[in-house]
């Protein structure tokens, strides 16, 4: 930072700078400030550089203790000496720059403002300087005087025609961030208009227009689709483009069309990562096997392996192959996929998953063995390892351990509402429909918009063919909260069924169906169809949902009491 000791500056060698003996008091100064840092004293290390730049006149100290101040969260301090920095350097932009950043930070825009536009002025690239001082306009209290500072310096940057377009955008997200959406989505179709066909405009204009707030809206999330569809038209190779349309398609319900349209970002670019998992999520409710799934997490891990300094992260597709081993009942294979996530956000659902693997392998003792030696990093965690030890005990059939564990972890948390939901599952196990009954009315009481509370306790009577009346309100209240689960539906269907009302039972459950097409919905519809006389038909459904769930407990019940075979 200084000349060595002995040397000099020339006053009109180096822009301006002080000519300064570095004697060894001096010296001693500075090196006792740099230890003082070092130390943690930053401070000491402050006021230290301080005193030599007053007393020395060189901006450069000034500059250091200006380091020093902000990387110590000293803002007054940081003020100071930018102060002092400009003061000693007054045609330094950077020192401008930097004391107009701590200014506006503080508060205080009036003062900021002229620093600013003089920078303006003065860059070679100001449409870049100027979205630097949006995001550091973002940063202030006063959002609305921070927005109106940002408009007052746009005005003459948006005579130039070059940059036009950028200053727009950087008003948009300086309007969003102000909370202040019409104004935000008048920036940017500006900034559209000038430049229709530019895939960056496009872009942050359609995401303006779908999230004015921050929140999704159904009217501009249309607008923003059609103007994307509009662009794509006009550049059909714009994958960015093209990934923006697919996930509003998502987002608005349309899940099809946007299938194809992140098959349409791999017809232009077949390694883009976003899109690969995009449809491996996508197709995960494929029927077994889920082949296409497979191959779209595969072919990530691939491009992966082979892109040097990709960011995204391999663990989410090895839980999500772990899990289509799992559910094609190749436990092996999911234990390799699980095996792979040995750091990171993930490990911990990727050793839940692993424990419950080994259960479903009969290797119960393994599986409680790996749940023991995890460690939670909160009470959630801890919850969610008494909820796995109870599953793992379920899959070994040790369903009287498995409730009296939940029922032990209600006691300490009497009104945490998935151990309620479970400790009742269990009880139903055992047969304890009065318990049952009783936990899942506490839950009705503490989250009356659950639907999966009135669907259990409704499906539970009709099953029993019991309290008929009593599981059509229920889960008639559970349809209402949910109209689009196929397990409540297809549990409508079954009540209907126990009051003798065929039709209407088919229906559901033939909407069930198309929905997920499980064992136990299939199960369900095929006795439904086999008390119509339709026999034929029942055995089809019989036989399409043992091919894929050969073990299910509710259709090999349902065949042996009909007794059929298939």
């Amino acid at each position: 930072m200084l000349p060595r000791s002995g040397e000099s500056v020339e006053p009109g060698a180096n822009s301006g700078l002080p000519e300064i003996d570095l004697t060894g008091p001096l010296l001693y100064q500075i090196m006792a400030a740099e230890l003082a840092l070092q130390r943690g004293e930053a401070a000491a290390a402050f006021a230290t550089y301080l005193s030599v730049a007053r007393q020395t006149r060189d901006p450069r100290v000034a500059r250091r203790a200006a380091e020093i101040a902000v990387a110590g969260r000293a803002g007054p301090q940081a003020l100071e000496a930018t102060a002092l920095w400009r003061e000693l350097a007054p045609d330094s932009r950077e020192a401008r720059q930097a004391h107009a950043l701590l200014l506006a930070g503080s508060g205080q825009l009036a003062e900021a403002e002229p620093l600013f536009a003089a920078n303006l002025r003065e860059s070679r690239q100001p449409a870049a300087e100027f979205a630097q001082i949006q995001r550091a306009l973002a940063r202030v209290d006063d959002r609305a005087a921070a927005f109106a500072t940002l408009e007052r310096l746009a005005t003459p940057l948006l005579q130039q025609e070059a940059i036009a377009a950028d200053v727009h955008l950087t008003l948009a997200a300086g309007a969003h961030q102000a909370g202040l959406p019409e104004r935000a989505v008048m920036a940017a179709r500006s900034a559209l208009a000038l430049r229709p066909d530019d895939p960056r405009t496009v872009l942050a204009a359609a995401q303006l227009l779908a999230r004015p707030q921050g929140k999704d809206d159904p009217a501009g999330r249309a607008q923003a689709m059609q103007l994307l569809a509009e662009a794509l038209t006009r550049q059909p190779g714009q994958p960015d483009l093209r990934l923006a349309y697919a996930r509003l398609l998502l987002a608005d319900g349309q899940r099809a069309a946007a299938v194809k349209q992140f098959e349409q970002v791999l017809v232009v670019d077949a390694d883009n990562l976003d899109a690969l998992f995009a449809l491996g999520v996508l197709t995960l409710d494929d029927r077994p096997p889920r082949t296409r799934s497979r191959g779209y997490f595969e072919s990530y891990l691939q491009v992966l392996e082979k892109t040097a300094g990709m960011t995204h992260d391999p663990d989410p597709a090895y839980l999500n192959l772990a899990r289509i081993a799992e559910d094609e009942r190749r436990f092996d294979e999911a234990l390799q996929w699980l095996a792979q996530v040995e750091d990171g956000p993930q490990v911990f659902t990727a050793r839940l998953r692993q424990a419950i693997v080994l259960a479903k392998l009969q290797r119960v003792d393994e599986a409680r063995r790996l749940l023991a030696e995890t460690s939670p990093a909160s009470d959630d965690q801890r919850q969610q390892l008494t909820l796995a030890e109870a599953q793992v005990l379920r899959e070994a059939r040790r369903f009287e351990e498995s409730y009296q564990l939940l029922a032990k972890a209600l006691e300490q948390s009497p009104e945490d509402t998935t151990l309620l939901y479970d400790a009742a599952m269990a009880a139903e196990r055992l047969d304890r429909i009065d318990e049952m009954e009783r936990l899942l009315r506490r839950l009705m009481q503490l989250k009356p918009d659950d639907p999966h509370a009135y669907n259990a306790l409704g499906y539970t009577f009709a099953d029993r063919n019991q309290r008929l009346p009593e599981a059509y309100e229920l889960v008639g209240r559970a349809m209402k909260l949910a109209p689009e689960d196929a397990h409540i539906i297809d549990s409508m269907g079954w009540v209907h069924f126990r009051m003798g009302n065929f039709a209407e039972a088919r229906q559901l459950l033939e909407r069930a169906f198309a929905l997920r097409p499980e064992a136990e919905i299939g199960a369900h519809l095929g006795e439904v169809l086999w008390a119509m006389g339709e026999h034929d038909a029942a055995r089809r459904i019989w036989r399409q949902v043992r091919a894929d769930e050969p073990d299910n407990e509710t259709l090999s019940a349902t065949l042996a009491r009909l007794q059929v075979k298939l």
